[in-house]
């Protein structure tokens, strides 16, 4: 429609008026055009912001899958060595019981008597 426009504007009328009508439609139509142009242009722009923050939200969906994973990972590897060591116990190795009396320095020169339990522990295997 508007390349027939065109064509009978440019070709209809030989006379120089018609020329300054062609040139003055011709002018209107590269005007509007560039509206039309700079309008898509325009939603262009912001159809591309659009689609890069979609992008980003799922980009930063999947970083945060992957940080779930490589922290499961990380523990996961911090607790089997644990798991693996179950197999030892603590045990009591040695214990120790005193008694005694010993010297106050009061005026009274008094005994006092003196317990304690001293105990050692080891790492047993279980069997």
């Amino acid at each position: 429609m508007i390349k027939l426009l065109l064509h009978s504007w440019l070709f209809s009328s030989p006379s120089l008026a018609g020329v300054s009508q062609q040139q003055s439609g011709l002018s209107q139509m590269l005007q509007f055009l560039k509206k039309k142009y700079r309008e898509l242009k325009m939603k262009f722009r912001t159809l591309k912001l659009f689609q890069r923050r979609r992008s980003a939200r799922r980009r930063n969906k999947t970083d945060r899958w992957v940080r779930y994973i490589v922290i499961l990972c990380f523990l996961t590897l911090m607790i089997l060595p644990l798991l693996a060591n179950c197999s030892y116990r603590m045990v009591p190795h040695e214990t120790k019981v005193e008694y005694g009396t010993v010297d106050t320095d009061s005026k009274n020169d008094k005994l006092q008597q003196k317990k304690s339990v001293t105990q050692t522990w080891r790492w047993k295997r279980h069997d």
